[in-house]
């Protein structure tokens, strides 16, 4: 960029911003001020501030780059339009915020009872405000003592048929000697009392039947705790109120309605219900009528409630998690009824009505997208049917079928169509464990396993090859805790054949090692993938996100070669006349989501993975080798336009899909923030790159290098506009390279080497977040 071009933008940018801080408080009324910002002042490093704001009742307009956007765009309006631009502006843009004092009062106070539940009992909370011009900065001062901490820890029972199940597991509830004495502790407690008492049949106990004893006269600032459960109140007479145990619950009977009809039932119950079959399976109670549109034991092997069981919470959370899994029911609703018992038994009934209704079981649907792979501009169309229950059983049946084009580089190509793609792939999930001598029931209910079989074929036309690749693949997944998921694929197969390479993709092929990659190849591989992913959304916590992938192949068929003495073709064997690949891969992908606030986050990523060619194979297959640059990796580089190491590929040949390698490393950094209306924005920083690790690997700078990798770390950094649509996020990403090793040692870094020009700046357009 030229230096007047510069000059002329800081200039605009120091006027737009006097003009922005002298207008920000143009519809501020006169003698009131503008919330400029608040502060929270505290020496105790444990207090978190980011839990204290919560509890702001007036917090300023929102800001990023140390302006406020939403409050300019409003400013920008005229308040006596109601239509027009001006309403847009005001729709979108974010009133000024009027300080109100009774609100940093009441912040005040509400930041004292804070801190009283986290144990702060002798905190003192001081609000202040500081005057500037129209504008008040808040300051908030946090004055604490030590918190009161639990000293001892007593459990009083007050009902001796609870003692048997409560007493066993007063170890492992949540409040210890040491423990801080705060509010949220001890609902913790009161929560798992009351989840374990429910758990062992006792249907109508509540954490309202638990209450607490604190005695801090022994010493300061430690508590003597007495935690007590109290038996079953009956109210004898008007006034009069007495105790009893609580009953212990049993289920009689469950009914499965696998087919309700709500809409019939609130019309005329009972002429609905009169209207219904009865049919019992597996001491279950099906009530339908026709056909119940699944097979009855898919529904059975879903559900933990037992006729002749005690009642247990966690059994009815399980039911509705795994009915949920069938992704087949829009409504999953489970209700007891109490059953007339004798007045004095402490044994009550239940009866079970778990009401099913299916969502639509067929559809059908259009996708369109545009395209921008490396500055190649194109579109892609899919036409997509689904079968929620294709046999009957929950059987999830999907097929795809996808046509695609891209115009690339007109220089180098002269073809408008120069690449099509068209391909078809389905896939049916099962709902249970389809292997025959494992003991499917226990499985499926412990686990709640799925068995995928996918068959897919892609053809490819570009100018310089055609590709096909045809693919089948056999494989499960369960989820073993409630945050890991373990995906093994034993079979999968892979055909992938050239039938057409140019003579100068040819010719460029014979002088770098990657020739082998774009020979036909059979793959027969076998995988297991870990995913963990502690995501609440229901909570506005951080959270991670872990990815374990592993891949072998060609053992098996090399195993059987040597074992029937098959003889080599050259220096490989071959299966069906293809050669087939033979190869180990390993490959991580860690995320760390640290919230904020409400409206922003930090997100850092680290992705490290490595494929490792021998026996029969020479090289990774190229659908099997690693890339980076793109929406998802490097931003500041377009897709597969980064690496390997430093290597830079001659004039002639670039353009062509050989930057590629066999080992991988990306470090990501993203702070998002809300913006305004749909807008959100993010600043990202991005390191990484690929390597060989073949010796016979002849791209100059391409090999890894344990002593000098470091200085092949490809930097960039750049700026995301994000519109958040609710259904879906359109992203737009502008990289910037910061530091480029396919240039020589001394001229990598921008700025000082290199202009801010096209050759340097990348955008991604893409839908969803990168990561």
């Amino acid at each position: 960029m030229h230096p007047r071009k510069i000059i002329c933008f800081l200039f605009l940018l120091t006027v737009s911003l006097g003009f922005f801080s002298c207008s920000s408080t143009r519809h501020v009324p006169e003698g009131e001020y503008l919330l400029r910002k608040y502060k929270i002042k505290t020496e105790d490093k444990n207090i978190e501030k980011r839990e204290i704001k919560k509890y702001i009742r007036q917090k300023p307009n929102r800001r990023f780059l140390g302006m406020s956007f939403p409050l300019f765009m409003y400013n920008l309006s005229n308040p006596d339009k109601d239509k027009g631009v001006s309403k847009w502006l005001q729709k979108t843009g974010e009133a000024p915020v009027v300080w109100d004092p009774y609100l940093m009062k009441e912040s005040a106070q509400q930041i004292k009872n804070y801190l009283e539940k986290q144990g702060y009992y002798d905190a003192r909370v001081r609000d202040s405000a500081i005057y500037n011009n129209q504008k008040v900065t808040v300051q908030y001062n946090l004055d604490v003592q030590k918190p009161y901490r639990v000293s001892s820890v007593q459990y009083r029972v007050k009902d001796s048929l609870l003692e048997p199940y409560l007493y066993p597991d007063t170890a492992r509830l949540p409040v210890d000697e040491g423990d801080i004495f705060s509010v949220e502790l001890l609902q913790q407690e009161r929560n798992m009392i009351e989840s374990i008492l429910r758990n062992h049949g006792f249907y109508r106990f509540s954490k309202d039947y638990v209450n607490y004893l604190a005695d801090t006269s022994a010493r300061r600032n430690e508590v003597d705790l007495t935690v007590e459960v109290n038996p079953f109140p009956v109210r004898q007479g008007e006034n009069d109120i007495l105790t009893t145990s609580h009953k212990r619950y049993q289920i009689d009977s469950v009914y499965i309605f696998p087919n309700y009809n709500p809409r019939e039932a609130i019309a005329d119950r009972e002429q609905y219900v009169a209207s219904l079959d009865t049919i019992t399976r597996r001491d279950l109670k099906f009530v339908y009528r026709g056909s119940p549109g699944i097979d009855l034991d898919v529904i059975a092997r879903s559900n933990y409630l037992e006729p002749g069981e005690w009642y247990s919470q966690e059994e009815t959370d399980k039911t509705y998690q795994h009915l949920n899994s069938l992704r087949l029911f829009q409504i999953i609703n489970i209700k007891f009824n109490e059953q007339e018992a004798p007045g004095d038994s402490l044994v009550g009934h239940l009866n079970c009505h778990i009401y099913l209704r299916k969502f639509k079981l067929q559809s059908f649907t259009i996708e369109m997208e545009g395209t921008n792979s490396s500055g190649n501009i194109g579109g892609a169309g899919n036409l997509v049917y689904t079968h929620k229950s294709i046999f009957g059983g929950a059987e999830q049946f999907q097929s795809k079928f996808t046509g695609a084009f891209e115009i690339l580089d007109q220089e180098k190509f002269s073809r408008l169509d120069n690449t099509l793609r068209l391909g078809a792939d389905v896939s049916i999930d099962f709902p249970e464990f389809l292997m025959p001598f494992l003991r499917k029931e226990k499985f499926v209910r412990e686990f709640d396993p799925k068995t995928t079989l996918s068959a897919m074929y892609n053809y490819q036309e570009r100018p310089d090859y055609t590709r096909t690749l045809a693919n089948l693949t056999f494989g499960y997944r369960w989820n073993s805790r409630k945050h890991l998921t373990h995906y093994v694929n034993p079979i999968e197969l892979n055909v992938l054949r050239l039938p057409f390479l140019s003579d100068n993709f040819k010719r460029n092929l014979e002088e770098i090692y990657l020739k082998s990659s774009y020979d036909d190849h059979f793959l027969s591989v076998t995988s297991y993938s870990m995913i963990f992913n502690n995501q609440d959304v229901q909570k506005s916590r951080d959270f991670q996100y872990f990815r374990l992938n592993a891949e072998v192949a060609g053992n098996i068929l090399t195993a059987f070669s040597n074992l029937s003495n098959q003889e080599k073709v050259g220096d490989h064997y071959e299966i069906f006349g293809i050669r087939y690949a033979q190869f180990f891969k390993l490959d991580f992908d860690f995320r760390h989501y640290q919230i904020l606030g409400e409206n922003e986050r930090f997100v850092y990523r680290l992705f490290l993975g490595g494929g490792f060619p021998y026996g029969n194979s020479s090289a990774l297959p190229f659908v099997k080798q690693y890339f980076s640059g793109g929406a998802n990796s490097l931003r500041a580089w377009n897709v597969r336009a980064l690496g390997p190491g430093s290597y830079t590929p001659r004039e002639d040949f670039r353009g062509y899909p050989n930057l590629t390698g066999d080992v991988k490393l990306e470090v990501n950094w993203e702070y998002r923030f809300k913006m305004f209306w749909l807008l959100e924005g993010a600043f990202f920083l991005d390191a990484g790159n690929i390597w060989s690790i073949n010796p016979g690997d002849d791209r100059v700078g391409a090999q890894f290098n344990p002593d000098d990798f470091i200085s092949e770390i490809a930097l960039g950094t750049g700026f995301g506009l994000r519109f958040d649509l609710s259904f879906s996020v359109l992203r737009l990403d502008m990289g910037l390279k910061l530091k480029d090793p396919s240039y020589p040692e001394g001229r990598r870094w921008f700025p000082g080497n290199r202009p801010l020009d096209a050759e340097n700046i990348s955008w991604n357009i893409a839908i969803g977040y990168p990561f």
